[in-house]
């Protein structure tokens, strides 16, 4: 049950930073084609459920992931991206996600064949903080704010929708690069239903999230970031059709906390190895 549930539902320390830069400046996603970028994401998730007179249960859930998003095409109109998340002892999953001109979440297609509901709409401000961060597609000035509104398909599934506001809070420099930092603040309603052996639960809620990035001015890439997801949910689980058994409501709290560094690709990282010998 709680493997099921966590499936539905789903940094910011980068250094010494510059004063303020008051200058206006794009930060939209504009990576390109081919490029290649890898993450570190660290979450931390703790559940509270109780069901029907039962005392509450509770449990947490660290895991790291690494994850390497490769830019299939970029175009004026719209980026895709193909993500490949890995987790130690389990198998790799690859799934591709759209990006529209904003950088806002435009579709997600299948991951490995089944549907994308399958890493939870919650999860995306942790697999994807470029979706939650994005922030408009014109020149902005420190203390700029703009509304998110996305709802992106997702393969089929009951469509979400997201929304919120963005902040860009600075332009710094950091790590001999120009970055911004950037904040936002939304809401997610979730409604959802999956089979738990011959019962059927069902789960309707609202996760806020509040997110942090730092985004490089170079390309919009995300450098560093930082979220925390709460929810409150209401589940009930029904019994198979034809059985005589009562449906037994209750209640789930979530709390989830994630932290994603950039690393370097592939190709540094072994340029940069000693020789040996």
């Amino acid at each position: 049950m709680r493997r099921s549930v966590l499936l539905l539902v789903p940094a910011l320390a980068f250094g010494a930073l510059t004063a303020c830069d008051k200058e206006s400046v794009r930060v939209g996603f504009r990576p390109e084609a081919g490029a290649t970028y890898r993450y570190e994401i660290k979450v931390q998730s703790v559940t509270t459920t109780v069901l029907g007179d039962a005392a509450p249960d509770r449990a947490q859930d660290d895991v790291v992931l690494e994850s390497t998003e490769k830019v299939l095409s970029s175009a004026p109109e719209a980026v895709e991206v193909q993500v490949t998340l890995r987790r130690a002892g389990s198998p790799d999953r690859t799934f591709r996600v759209k990006f529209d001109r904003g950088a806002q979440l435009a579709s997600v297609d299948a991951v490995d064949g089944l549907p994308p509901d399958v890493l939870g709409a919650v999860g995306f401000p942790e697999l994807l903080p470029a979706a939650v961060t994005a922030p408009p597609d014109r020149a902005l000035s420190p203390g700029a704010k703009w509304k998110i509104d996305a709802t992106p398909g997702l393969g089929g599934a009951a469509p979400v929708r997201l929304e919120g506001t963005g902040q860009l809070v600075k332009v710094t420099t950091a790590g001999g690069q120009k970055v911004a930092s950037i904040k936002a603040d939304t809401r997610l309603p979730l409604s959802s239903t999956t089979q738990i052996g011959d019962a059927t639960a069902t789960l309707d809620g609202t996760e806020v999230t509040e997110s942090t990035a730092m985004r490089s001015l170079a390309d919009g890439s995300v450098q560093d970031s930082a979220s925390v997801t709460k929810g409150t949910f209401r589940i009930a689980l029904s019994p198979k059709a034809g059985t005589v058994s009562t449906p037994v409501t209750g209640t789930m709290s979530v709390e989830v906390r994630s932290q994603t560094r950039r690393l370097p690709d592939a190709g540094a990282a072994s340029a940069k190895a000693p020789a040996k010998g």
